[in-house]
């Protein structure tokens, strides 16, 4: 089978396009004359895909327009020709960030299924890959459930990462004998999960519409499978809303101990000011460059000062404990 990975290799649009039975469709955009149905998968940005989709896949109008849409929010949508979904899935490319998620647009009818991308989609080449094999999927819809299973495996360990990311600065937050993280390490991570969070919230609303789609209900199995994801999505998405929360929470937990931090630093020295403001007030008496200061002219002036200075201390420091400043 002959399959391309990256859409601007794609001379003519096509990435893969096969039968049931796996084999290369030899004229890709013209309709087949076999019995069973058959895969295409599209890049978005090549032109020729997108007047085949437009005006030749016999794809209703408004959902042809919204597989080749620059920017298409996450939703299923079910019409009397057929079901639209479509989904997002994490970058998993080395130079991308997982949060830099990926568009995949899906068209399943009873002729086949046509799959639009605009960047690379591992989770389409890994089940192509299946075709002519004993695990290759059965139908169309299949196909769908599948791609969808794929991108939740793709999209946990990434939610999982963020989790495990955040519970570390927990415990350093929460350990006395460690340093008190800065903000700086928390909000990146804040950002992740608040983007993801961002289109996988629709995308579980997409996966209620079709878990109950007519394509799915024929087999219980498949319905079954499709209800499983629906859930690990909906876990997902619940997880991602607890992780901002919870960054929340520390972020104020980490103000709240810098604040005590710097109250105490305070403190500290508005104690020490306190005790040493009787202390300057003499010693710029004594300083004065006057006539009459006393034990000028005394031997051991210095020492009757030190100790006078001392029992004043001791004197203001019992005095802020009396009244319970210390």
């Amino acid at each position: 089978m002959q399959l391309i990975s990256d859409p601007q290799l794609a001379s003519n649009g096509v990435l893969f396009a096969i039968d049931s039975e796996g084999r290369d469709l030899a004229e890709p955009y013209t309709p087949s004359d076999m019995s069973g149905w058959s895969w295409r998968h599209l890049a978005q940005t090549n032109s020729e895909a997108r007047e085949w989709v437009l005006h030749k896949s016999g794809i209703p109008i408004g959902e042809a327009k919204a597989m080749i849409a620059d920017h298409a929010r996450p939703r299923c949508t079910q019409s009397d020709q057929g079901l639209l979904f479509i989904g997002r899935g994490v970058n998993l490319d080395p130079a991308s960030v997982p949060e830099d998620v990926k568009s995949i647009r899906v068209w399943v009818d009873q002729t086949g299924i046509v799959t639009v991308v605009k960047r690379r989609m591992r989770s389409a080449e890994s089940i192509a890959q299946k075709f002519g094999t004993g695990e290759s999927p059965q139908s169309p819809a299949e196909v769908l459930v599948q791609l969808f299973a794929q991108m939740m495996q793709f999209i946990a360990p990434v939610v999982q990462e963020l989790g495990d990311q955040l519970d570390e600065i927990q415990d350093t937050v929460i350990d006395e004998s460690t340093p008190t993280p800065d903000i700086s390490d928390l909000s990146p991570l804040r950002l992740r999960a608040v983007s993801l969070h961002r289109y996988l919230s629709p995308m579980y609303d997409a996966s209620v519409t079709l878990s109950n789609a007519p394509q799915l209900t024929s087999s219980k199995a498949l319905k079954a499978e499709a209800n499983l994801i629906k859930d690990q999505l909906g876990r997902i998405v619940e997880e991602l809303a607890a992780i901002d929360s919870r960054a929340s929470v520390t972020r104020d937990e980490i103000i709240s101990q810098r604040s005590d931090q710097l109250n105490q630093r305070v403190y500290t020295l508005t104690v020490l000011a306190g005790v040493c403001l009787p202390l300057s007030v003499l010693t710029g008496m004594l300083g004065m460059n006057v006539g009459g200061v006393p034990l000028a002219e005394t031997h051991f002036g210095f020492w009757i000062t030190t100790i006078g200075m001392l029992t004043l201390m001791g004197i203001t420091l019992g005095v802020l404990r009396l009244i319970k400043w210390i």
